[in-house]
């Protein structure tokens, strides 16, 4: 009965050896937040950050836990937590592993913390070019030339033609949705072509904004200004 005992109690403790040292990861890195951003993207991250643990506790190739460590990456971006969180939090897990006495191989730690920089700097990016091209939808790439007349710049940062096919769109509607009638382009060939089709479309006919005396030099200043951003 006395050996059974000390076999439960040591499964018990084997069990329940990750849940503490979740804890503990989580402890670490909420000390160190920056903001209350910080402290959230601790709490919303439990499900990765036990994967990260379990194959840090694991000896073995370190491909899976790369893997892991570049989604948590991406989840703290996603939920908005500082770079420093970010290139930190391995530390976390790694003084949590220790404090437990849970072994853990060292030389795994440095390309764990590279593959959660390249995870939450990759959301980073993708955010920022997301928000570069939002920068070309309608209302923003437009100005009013006349009641009926819309100045469209096509500046679209992308030469991928269903990319572009998609701006044009969603352009091109929401012009038509302005009551707009008639649109002078100015911008890149690619660009022009998918907007002028998309324009077609939605009936808005092409206009020279040269051939009005009256309208020709303030307007092309605007689109100017437009594709300088």
């Amino acid at each position: 009965m006395h050996d059974g005992a000390a076999r439960d109690s040591a499964h018990s403790a084997h069990d329940s050896a990750p849940e503490r040292a979740l804890i503990a990861w989580r402890a670490h890195d909420t000390k160190s937040a920056l903001h209350g951003a910080d402290r959230e993207a601790v709490r919303s991250t439990d499900a990765p950050r036990a994967l990260v643990l379990e194959l840090l506790m694991r000896p073995g190739p370190g491909r899976d836990l790369y893997n892991a460590c570049a989604r948590l990456g991406r989840l703290l971006a996603d939920a908005g937590a500082s770079p420093s969180l970010a290139v930190a939090t391995i530390d976390g897990a790694a003084c949590a592993l220790e404090e437990l006495g849970i072994p853990c191989e060292v030389e795994r730690l440095a390309p764990a913390r590279a593959s959660v920089a390249e995870g939450y700097f990759a959301v980073v990016v993708e955010n920022e070019r997301a928000s570069a091209r939002r920068a070309w939808d309608y209302p923003a790439c437009a100005v009013r030339i006349s009641k009926d007349t819309v100045g469209i710049a096509a500046g679209y940062p992308s030469e991928d033609r269903e990319a572009l096919a998609d701006w044009s769109a969603r352009v091109a509607l929401a012009v038509s949705r302005a009551g707009y009638k008639h649109a002078a382009l100015a911008g890149s060939e690619a660009a022009r072509a998918e907007l002028e089709q998309a324009l077609s479309l939605v009936g808005v006919d092409l206009v020279d904004p040269a051939a009005d005396r009256a309208s020709r030099d303030e307007p092309k200043g605007w689109l100017s200004s437009l594709l300088k951003r």
